[in-house]
């Protein structure tokens, strides 16, 4: 009994043409709490605004500990969040961020 060896497929290319679609139109990214609920902290605020707008988001989630957070130290100089990166702006303090969607997206739906 001979036992074949496989040949190693090679990934299609219409398979991971999708996924680089969405990368592209993902060009917000929201760095938040791991708060499950969109009510209890300012990055629900957020959320919400962006759910609102009906922008398309990659969403990242941070450890509740400050210390665990060096992307957003890396990206704003401090560890509170929520913040968004929006192509190479990057924006924190939730009513800042609300301010700038507004300012920014809203004008485009008038």
């Amino acid at each position: 009994m001979r036992l074949r060896r496989k040949k190693a497929q090679e990934p299609r290319q219409d398979a991971q043409a999708p996924a680089a679609e969405d990368e592209e139109r993902a060009k917000l990214v929201l760095y938040r709490c791991p708060t499950p609920t969109n009510v209890l902290c300012p990055c629900g605020a957020v959320a919400r605004r962006l759910r609102k707008l009906d922008l398309s988001v990659r969403t990242e989630r941070v450890p509740y500990r400050r210390n665990a957070r060096p992307e957003i130290v890396e990206l704003t100089r401090q560890r509170r969040v929520p913040v968004l990166v929006d192509g190479e702006e990057v924006i924190h303090d939730s009513k800042r961020i609300v301010q700038y969607l507004d300012w920014k997206y809203r004008n485009e739906e008038d």
